[in-house]
């Protein structure tokens, strides 16, 4: 019988599908979540100028969006809603973003073109503090301006 003393070298295999996958789901969440970015940008949509706001630094995780043009229709994720849709959106909201307590911690970001008239914001504030939503946290766009530095999207937020 013959007793070989050579040893076995086990050669390392490099596979390459697991790597393809990932990137693959890499690609595809950054195209979502370019694309959902984009929705709520509206080209002609004029912020109002102020000259003191409240900077909000990074945005709250599940703040609600809602975007009113100059025509007084109100948008949400890109797609034009009314009354009825805006007031399920802030429902949603509420009920996604409550405590253990049951409190709500959500807060709405409003978008509002300058040239809009004040009736669409007040018939939106007025959806946000209904008996239901009770929404407290509401912050609006807006372009601060000092005299030597030029127009920059900002938030101011108040409490209702």
């Amino acid at each position: 019988m013959t007793v070989s003393t050579r040893k076995r070298v086990k050669e390392a295999e490099l596979t390459i599908t697991p790597m393809i996958d990932i990137v693959f789901l890499l690609i595809t969440f950054f195209m979502v979540v370019s694309e959902i970015a984009r929705q709520d940008d509206f080209e002609d949509l004029q912020l109002p100028d102020v000259k003191a706001s409240e900077v909000v630094g990074n945005p709250e995780l599940g703040r609600l969006i809602i975007t009113v043009r100059s025509d007084g229709s109100y948008w949400i994720s890109g797609s034009r809603c009314g009354e009825r849709e805006v007031r399920d959106a802030l429902l949603l909201s509420v009920r996604l973003n409550r405590g253990a307590d049951g409190s709500s911690e959500c807060s709405v970001l409003v978008k509002a073109d300058r040239r809009v008239r004040f009736e669409a914001i007040r018939k939106l504030i007025a959806l946000c503090t209904e008996r239901d939503t009770r929404i407290w946290r509401l912050a609006f766009g807006a372009l601060s301006r000092t005299v030597d530095e030029p127009a920059r999207e900002q938030v101011a937020s108040s409490p209702l």
